[in-house]
């Protein structure tokens, strides 16, 4: 396997597809287990669900002689119908619930080898939620010792589960060993009880602490997870593949799966019109269906139900909606509402891996908007920045300014004749005035659900301590790059990238600010649609000579070097080091083995990913060191 290609990203969710023997695996998707003993949907009305990949037990197979006859004789793809990817369980579980199985590691992987799987996984040890800490840790290392001694597996993606029980810090272990073997492929093992008992909320504690610790170029499976209420959480965490006989075992019960958890059959009046037994049966048809039939009509529904969740998270990420969705969605649930409440501890960890601004609206909905990972990025950026211009401030009133449109000339001449630093409110903060149209304060929806609080601060505080004016000491327009520029890329660089000489022009139609000049020579353009800038080579090299040690840099191989100064982009494997702070989307500037500046562009993936990718491109270059300088345009 090459590794993971990254298509589209949201944060720690992803759109990709890596390659296995029999074709390609698109993410996020599930695999259906099949159990050949107990063949339940025929694999052609799987594959018309919407089925590109299955998972079936090589234990099972093997322990069974007709089956391990011809599966030896004609692989596991001949044996299930299938010429797509298949993946293999161990018999971890077996193992588990049984004490002991007939077969060791190296036999059971050597089998699944043998009989073709394109994912094989090993026999690790299965570790219950309710394992102590010495107990879990011994079946950590175990599993890494197993792994760590089998001999190179060729023709076969080998899967190395993560354990560790409830232990965060073992998780983190385990995911690190794993992340250092052979292993091609990353389960989170050790679930399926905490998914069975609606335990979402320490569920979130497991996948962040195993995605966030793991190779982010090997995908993340999630062992068991097929429920579609928790999937689109899971995807927002990392999680790149399920699996599941919840559509089966659901069924047996003759309960129904939907996005919003399940139900009975006793209990509804009608299907949706994704289910396919929408406009075939009545519910009360299929109440009367024999009991083999009536299943086999709710195993198709819920399969159904898992590839239409599964749809709508991947057309979320494309659309970089996920965490809103999400946040909705939670809603439907206590259980899933606790388990979001946990998911906004890690915030600060999140924050690390979303874009610099998204093509989709902000939606702010309450209080708990305020926790998620934008807002945690500007309570960490806004404070550094106020701390680093010094002065007083000021709190504007709402009718002192207007988003989403150009700031007026009273409110500029005021501006200019002051020293204060001029706040604004938003969704119970403060930013400063010239962050207000820079993502996500301006490109956002709001329930205006303000707190009583913010709102008797704000009576109190509006106006409060203003100066007497006198001549102008600074201009508008120019202290606004430097803010954005310090919270783009630092406190501090806005003054460095944007001297006093600077020009600052604005467009003729919009009133709106669009470009950065000096003597001649563009620094930068400011994007319409994030408030944002993208660099221009003097600008890039302007920053350079501004940012300390591995700031804001990309440093790659000198053969690279070479092409990417010729303005084409960067791959990941040509990389030697980055700053891990690196935002995705945000500009980068790509360096030399002796940080000679190359070329700028803006980054595919954050710092902390971007050491793992071997696929694909890292940076986006838009200008190459010795493409020549671009010149300041005329004004639109």
């Amino acid at each position: 396997m090459d590794g993971f290609e990254l298509l589209h990203r949201d944060g720690l969710a992803r759109i990709g597809r890596f390659s296995t023997k029999h074709g390609v695996i698109d993410t996020p998707t599930i695999m259906p287990v099949v159990n050949p003993n107990l063949p339940t949907l025929a694999i052609r009305e799987m594959v018309d669900l919407g089925a590109r990949t299955f998972i079936t037990n090589s234990y099972i197979i093997r322990r069974n002689q007709a089956l391990r006859e011809k599966a030896e004789k004609h692989g596991v793809h001949s044996l299930l119908g299938f010429d797509g990817p298949i993946m293999t369980d161990s018999g971890t579980f077996q193992s588990h619930v049984y004490s002991d199985i007939e077969f060791d590691n190296l036999e059971i992987v050597e089998f699944q080898r043998k009989i073709g799987s394109d994912i094989g996984t090993i026999l690790d040890i299965f570790s219950e939620p309710e394992f102590s800490y010495d107990k879990a840790k011994e079946a950590v290392m175990e599993t890494h010792r197993r792994i760590a001694s089998l001999p190179p597996v060729e023709d076969m993606i080998l899967a190395g589960p993560i354990q560790g029980s409830l232990h965060k810090d073992l998780r983190k272990l385990s995911a690190e060993l794993m992340s250092s073997t052979q292993a091609g492929y990353l389960p989170i093992g050790g679930v399926v009880p905490l998914l069975e008992n609606y335990r979402y909320d320490d569920l979130v504690d497991v996948i962040m602490a195993s995605r966030t610790n793991a190779d982010f170029s090997k995908p993340v499976h999630l062992f068991g997870g097929g429920h579609p209420m928790f999937m689109g959480m899971a995807v927002l965490m990392g999680v790149d593949v399920f699996d599941s006989a919840s559509y089966v075992k659901y069924a047996r019960d003759g309960r129904m799966l939907f996005p919003d958890g399940s139900r009975d059959l006793s209990r509804i009046s009608s299907f949706p019109r994704w289910s396919p037994a929408y406009g075939k049966y009545t519910v009360q048809e299929v109440r009367n269906l024999p009991k083999e039939e009536r299943f086999r009509v709710l195993a198709m529904h819920n399969l159904a139900a898992v590839f239409n969740e599964l749809s709508e998270i991947r057309e979320q990420i494309f659309q970089q909606r996920l965490w809103q969705y999400v946040e909705a969605r939670a809603r439907s649930h206590p259980y899933l509402f606790r388990a979001f409440l946990r998911l906004l501890d890690y915030s600060g960890t999140l924050e690390r891996f979303e874009d610099l601004s998204k093509k989709s609206t902000f939606f702010y909905f309450d209080h708990y908007t305020e926790k998620s990972p934008y807002f945690c990025r500007m309570d960490r950026n806004i404070p550094r920045i106020m701390e680093s211009l010094g002065g007083c401030t000021r709190v504007l009133s709402r009718e002192n300014w207007h988003p989403g449109r150009p700031h007026g000339p009273e409110f500029i001449a005021e501006y200019e004749a002051s020293s204060h630093r001029f706040l604004i409110p938003w969704n119970n903060r403060l930013i400063p005035v010239e962050l207000d149209e820079t993502y996500p304060f301006q490109q956002m929806i709001t329930s205006g659900l303000e707190s009583s609080e913010f709102t008797r601060y704000l009576e109190s505080a509006v106006g409060a301590g203003s100066p007497p004016h006198h001549d102008a000491v600074r201009e508008f327009r120019l202290e606004k790059v430097r803010r954005v520029a310090d919270y783009q890329f630092g406190p501090g660089m806005g003054d460095g990238l944007f001297p006093d000489s600077t020009e600052v022009r604005v467009s003729r139609s919009t009133g709106r600010i669009r470009s950065v000049i000096l003597h001649g020579s563009l620094l930068a353009t400011l994007r319409s649609h994030d408030g944002f800038f993208t660099l221009g080579i003097e600008g890039a090299r302007r920053l350079h000579s501004i940012s300390p040690g591995m700031l804001n840099r990309v440093k790659v191989t000198r053969d690279s070097a070479e092409f990417n100064a010729k303005g084409y982009n960067v791959f990941f494997k040509f990389i030697t080091a980055c700053d891990p702070d690196i935002i995705a989307g945000n500009e980068v500037l790509v360096v030399g083995p002796d940080d000679d500046l190359v070329a700028v562009g803006k980054a595919s993936v954050s710092g902390r990913e971007m050491r793992d990718y071997r696929t694909g491109v890292a940076v986006k270059i838009h200008r190459g060191s010795s493409e020549g300088e671009a010149k300041g345009g005329d004004q639109d």
